[in-house]
């Protein structure tokens, strides 16, 4: 199985033509989309978009990681191994970002192969496939990324996080895990402030309320969500603006 995601879109040719260049050099391999709606060259959204699907994959599958690609690149691609998984494309930084905090993480560059990116992608994919991928490339490292992280600040007891993605619907996922808020939040009050907007409700499925909300998303992280309404568009909030998302417990 091999997975594409990409900020390509869908408006051009460009995913058909690699899905075809796949097929016909891989004729039994299952190719799914995660998304081609990552904003353009946007390692960290990639970053999110990805390391919190990839699990839902069996072990062995090839992730292709297509963010700001081009035929026209002439690195050779790399193949970073970690979980169970081959996350293949170029290394921008991208693999520090999905492999953080997992351990055995192995980086390996494609070597001595002629032809355009893709062509080149495709072989790789192969190769990893095939269980060959060590007999095509040359160990390397990749280029460390410090990822977005939420914290918890113990003095003011409060967790501090970030904006991440803002979805189709204008909901908005931020960077605080499910976990960390269940953990630090556990009596169920708290204070969440986003801007000037301050938010004190929590449910666990969307509802009828009309104000903005906490909502723990099926992607593991807290989301800010409103009901028939569009929380970013109407607080001018923009994808991956720094912007803190701060959760206090209110103590007894």
């Amino acid at each position: 199985m091999i997975t594409l995601i990409s900020d390509w879109t869908l408006q051009e040719p460009y995913v058909a033509m690699l899905k075809g260049q796949l097929y016909s050099h891989l004729s039994d391999v299952n190719v799914v989309d995660i998304t081609h709606s990552i904003q353009l060259g946007n390692v960290n959204q990639t970053a999110f978009m990805l390391g919190a699907s990839y699990r839902s994959f069996p072990a062995g599958t090839v992730h292709l990681v297509l963010t700001g690609a081009s035929s026209f690149l002439l690195a050779q691609p790399v193949a970073v191994f970690f979980d169970g998984h081959y996350f293949i494309g170029e290394d921008t930084g991208v693999f520090s970002l999905i492999s953080s905090g997992h351990e055995g993480v192995t980086a390996r560059q494609l070597a001595g192969e002629e032809g355009s990116f893709f062509q080149k992608l495709v072989r790789l994919a192969a190769y990893c496939l095939d269980g060959s991928w060590q007999e095509h490339t040359v160990a390397c490292d990749i280029q460390q990324r410090i990822p977005f992280t939420a914290t918890y600040i113990e003095t003011k007891n409060m967790i501090s996080g970030h904006i991440n993605y803002i979805d189709a619907y204008n909901n908005v996922l931020t960077n605080i895990p499910v976990s960390l808020f269940e953990e630090k939040v556990h009596d169920g009050r708290f204070t969440a402030k986003v801007d000037t907007l301050v938010i004190t409700h929590l449910h666990h499925t969307y509802v009828e309320d009309t104000e903005p909300y906490l909502i723990p998303n099926s992607l593991g992280v807290m989301e800010i969500a409103t009901y028939r309404s569009r929380v970013s568009i109407l607080a001018k909030w923009q994808k991956d603006k720094a912007v803190d998302i701060y959760c206090y417990r209110i103590n007894s």
